[in-house]
């Protein structure tokens, strides 16, 4: 079976009142009715010259007078026989289709005449070369009015597009007109050469245009019109779809509205509506007015063709008969929502067997919810939110929530539900991208779906952005990449400054991390900066604190003081466990900070070091003073050693000198 675009453009629209319509089912782009106005959307329309708009004959000389009265649609449609497809699965609405050339119009008349739908000309493009573009001035009217009396609406333009360029320009005039307003109806391109006297003439015609040429200028008119959450169809009399367009490229994506003068059609192509007569009347309506009939499906049929799409499109083969018939009761019984089955069919193995890049995921999503080509930009634009960490579920979410495939399911007459998510990955897409940022810029690698799910949930939950660093930079995996911490640096300005180190920076933070510090100290002097607080703002979260579990980062002055009396007492920078003990111990107040520069002048590790004294007392210039020692103050201490003088009491000597009091002072202690 082919794809179909939404196939059936009246589902909820004929068979209810318009006012009875839900307001999820209007196109994406509709704001409030009052901001619609006439002439003001299209620069162009004011250059237009009354008699470049087609139809402009039917002013003059070309009324009916027969069909003045109180006359019903069902007078005429009862000569009229319909193709074997329709006779059975559909109900056949009756409706008009109208332009400023059929004057005022009474809808209140006309519904009670049978029509049950219309479709309003809103703009066209004029057939002279210029091909400038003009607006309907009754459309608007005829839009409200209609709808006011009950009658669900779609809207048409009179096209002369020798380009897809001038088709897309016609289809953005025609969406512009109609915001605001509760089109449940297609937005359809009038496709057709002018005609004048029974000869065609015009831009168009005179374009001499290939069928493939032609053909992609209608493909484009659509193409535009969905993308925009409404459905199109293409107008075209059955010449012109048998001999000048490849009518059925364009039915298997999209609607054909057929006009054929005939009591019986013998176009044996894809269509749903058909205009059977250009001199149709109808109470409300004065003189000729085109009559219409459009092809509803019953439910089933419509679950059908729903199913048959998803299966074509996603698992590339027809549906077997016990899936078929099991989703199609589903959705005609409303045990199963369009989402469910979507959500079934995704969720599969079979399908997931298939291991679609995103890419081609994300077309056949767009082929099977929207029955359309998803443009380059939408493409790359779903490829990117894939990269950055979530399910292709949460993609399949957004897209069933659309106000586009709200629309498709509006006309097929079925609920089109929602997508359950369950993974914390699923839950906050900005939390997960600056996840799957942290493991990029960290671990040079793309998060595995349990990291996501581990590291978003802690962000849900609120944790900051630093969190997240610290969390990867403390992991064993990082440990194992063996950085440096010149490249710990480097590392730390793009993950959280999103820019490479500068000089100055660089040495600066390396200066710290020399002073005995964890990588922890500097992830949270990061954190605190105005640059990574933008970059977590961007992500929508908090940029926070990096817990600190080690003494040595409490306190930088501390730790810098306890790695000098390593440096001076010891000649080495310390050790991670040595750093934290004796940080701990001066954070506490257990010692002092003269008592600890005691600690490590009389460890064992210096005891073993075996000083003489003249070693010994250069060193407590350098640990206490700050400074190497003159010649005459080291022959007094060397010379009180030698006479006696133990080596404790010659360091409080030192330690109890203002220059050491000085230096203690210095470090905040």
């Amino acid at each position: 079976m082919k794809k179909r675009n939404i196939l059936v453009a009246m589902m909820t629209a004929l068979a209810l009142c318009v006012t009875a319509v839900p307001a999820s089912v209007y196109a994406q782009d509709a704001t409030a009715e009052t901001t619609v106005t006439q002439e003001t959307e299209n620069t162009e329309a004011s250059n237009v010259n009354e008699a470049d708009d087609p139809g402009a004959g039917r002013l003059a000389g070309h009324i009916a007078p027969e069909f003045f009265g109180e006359q019903s649609m069902a007078r005429t449609t009862a000569n009229y026989e319909h193709a074997d497809k329709f006779k059975s699965g559909y109900t056949i609405q009756t409706g008009v289709d109208v332009s400023k050339w059929n004057g005022k119009i009474d809808w209140g008349r006309a519904k009670k005449a049978g029509v049950k739908f219309a479709l309003v000309r809103m703009a066209y493009r004029g057939y002279g070369s210029a091909g400038s573009m003009g607006i309907d001035e009754t459309g608007v009217t005829n839009l409200k009015n209609a709808l006011a009396a009950g009658i669900p609406v779609g809207a048409y333009i009179f096209s002369q597009a020798t380009t897809e360029a001038e088709a897309k320009a016609e289809a953005d005039l025609l969406i512009s007109q109609v915001k605001g307003y509760k089109i449940t109806l297609p937005l359809v391109m009038d496709f057709e050469y002018y005609s004048d006297s029974g000869k065609n003439e015009g831009r168009l015609y005179d374009a001499k245009l290939s069928k493939s040429k032609a053909t992609a200028i209608c493909n484009a008119f659509c193409a535009r019109v969905a993308s925009k959450g409404y459905t199109p169809m293409v107008y075209a009399n059955a010449d012109m779809l048998k001999n000048k367009l490849n009518a059925s490229d364009i039915s298997k994506n999209y609607m054909i509205w057929l006009a054929n003068y005939t009591t019986q059609t013998t176009y044996a192509g894809e269509y749903y509506a058909w205009q059977y007569s250009s001199k149709g009347g109808v109470s409300g309506i004065s003189g000729y007015v085109d009559c219409n009939f459009f092809y509803v499906r019953d439910n089933y049929q419509n679950a059908q063709l729903y199913v048959t799409r998803l299966y074509e499109s996603l698992l590339e083969r027809e549906p077997d008969a016990s899936g078929m018939n099991a989703y199609a009761a589903a959705i005609s019984e409303e045990t199963m929502t369009a989402a469910d089955v979507a959500v079934d069919i995704i969720s599969s193995s079979e399908f997931k067997n298939k291991n679609y890049t995103n890419e081609v995921y994300v077309r056949k999503l767009y082929a099977a919810l929207f029955a359309r080509s998803p443009q380059d930009s939408e493409v790359s634009n779903w490829v990117e939110v894939l990269s950055n960490g979530v399910s292709q579920k949460y993609v399949l979410k957004q897209l069933i929530g659309s106000s586009e495939f709200a629309t498709v399911c509006s006309y097929y007459m079925f609920s089109p539900g929602t997508v359950s998510l369950t993974e914390n990955r699923d839950q906050n897409y900005n939390a997960t991208a600056y996840v799957m940022r942290c493991y990029r810029k960290i671990l040079s690698r793309d998060a595995d779906v349990s990291g996501l799910n581990t590291w978003t949930g802690k962000l849900i939950a609120g944790n900051g952005g630093a969190e997240i660093v610290k969390d990867l930079v403390m992991s064993e995996e990082f440990r194992n990449l063996n950085k440096s911490d010149a490249e710990f640096v480097d590392i730390l300005y793009a993950a959280m400054l999103d820019r490479s180190s500068d000089e100055t920076g660089k040495n600066t933070w390396l200066s710290t991390l020399n002073d005995g510090v964890s990588y922890v100290y500097v992830i949270n002097g990061f954190a605190g900066s105005t640059e990574f607080g933008n970059i977590c703002s961007g992500y929508g979260i908090t940029p926070g604190q990096a817990e600190i579990t080690e003494a040595r980062d409490k306190n930088i002055k501390v730790t810098q003081y306890v790695n000098r009396c390593y440096e001076k007492a010891l000649g080495r920078s310390g050790e991670t466990d040595g750093i934290n003990y004796w940080c701990s111990i001066i954070l506490s107040g257990a010692q002092s900070p003269k008592n600890v520069a005691y600690g490590f002048v009389f460890s064992q590790e210096s005891e073993n070091q075996n000083r003489n004294n003249a070693d010994y007392t250069e060193m407590l210039y350098n640990l206490c003073l700050g400074r190497a020692s003159e010649a005459a103050g080291k022959a007094d201490w060397v010379g009180r050693l030698e006479q006696g003088t133990s080596r404790e009491e010659v360091y409080w000597g030192f330690a109890n000198s203002q220059e050491f009091e000085n230096i203690i002072a210095s470090y905040g202690l």
